[in-house]
């Protein structure tokens, strides 16, 4: 798979749903970012989108479990991603890919409380809130 193709799709998968015809459009084109910072302690933990449509896990070691459930002309579709997670300054990355190929790395701007955690990927017009679980 096309490592934009990729990018966008997890894009989407992380801050999930359409709000209106413009989300249909693509709203920008992903730019890959090195892939530096620490794992926060304050960020390790099973957050949920507030729809219930995506689930991020950021455990303690670095690694990162994405799951989505989307609709689709079937019923809803579910899609699992996984990769690493660490923080710089108040952003959070998300890097995944293919073993032996370049990986991508997403950057999201993050606003993060005790339960709650706002996402935005640069150049998106979606922002997404997470609760704790």
């Amino acid at each position: 798979m096309n490592r934009l193709v990729l990018a966008s799709l997890v894009a989407g998968l992380v801050l999930g749903g359409c709000n209106s015809p413009e989300d249909l459009e693509p709203a920008f084109i992903p730019k890959n970012y090195a892939f530096e910072g620490t794992v926060d302690p304050k960020y390790v933990g099973t957050w949920v989108s507030i729809d219930g449509a995506s689930t991020l896990g950021l455990n303690d070691d670095g690694t990162l479990k994405i799951e989505t459930i989307t609709p689709s002309p079937s019923g809803k579709s579910k899609s699992n991603v996984s990769g690493k997670w660490l923080v710089s300054n108040d952003s959070l990355l998300m890097q995944y890919g293919s073993s032996g190929k370049e990986m991508t790395v997403l950057k999201y701007s993050s606003t993060l409380s005790l339960k709650e955690m706002m996402l935005k990927q640069e150049g998106g017009r979606t922002e997404t809130t997470y609760r704790r679980k």
